[in-house]
């Protein structure tokens, strides 16, 4: 008898972690300043999203395709998409 409340309880466990898992979606990548993100990123000005800092294309991952100054003012090096459609999980805005 004890076994089988057992099992049942960890089962109830078991669907209630998937299920939370489930629900949490995407990740939120939204920020207001460059606090909000990662030590390796940094708060876009306009778009508010984190972005990875890179040195290199080699540092980004492979839904970006360069690395390359966030803004004409902004010389911290960004990994972004040149095709946005390309780019998921907000590595570029």
């Amino acid at each position: 008898m004890q076994l089988r409340r057992m099992t049942r309880v960890l089962v109830v466990l078991g669907a209630m972690g998937l299920a939370l898992t489930a629900c949490k979606g995407g990740i939120d990548l939204s920020c207001s300043v460059d606090k909000d993100c990662l030590e390796s990123e940094l708060c876009h000005p306009d778009d508010k999203v984190c972005m990875q800092l890179c040195r290199s294309t080699d540092d980004c991952p492979e839904s970006a395709d360069t690395c390359e100054a966030l803004t004409d003012t902004n010389a911290s090096r960004v990994c972004k998409c040149k095709n946005p459609e390309g780019c998921r999980g907000g590595t570029s805005p």
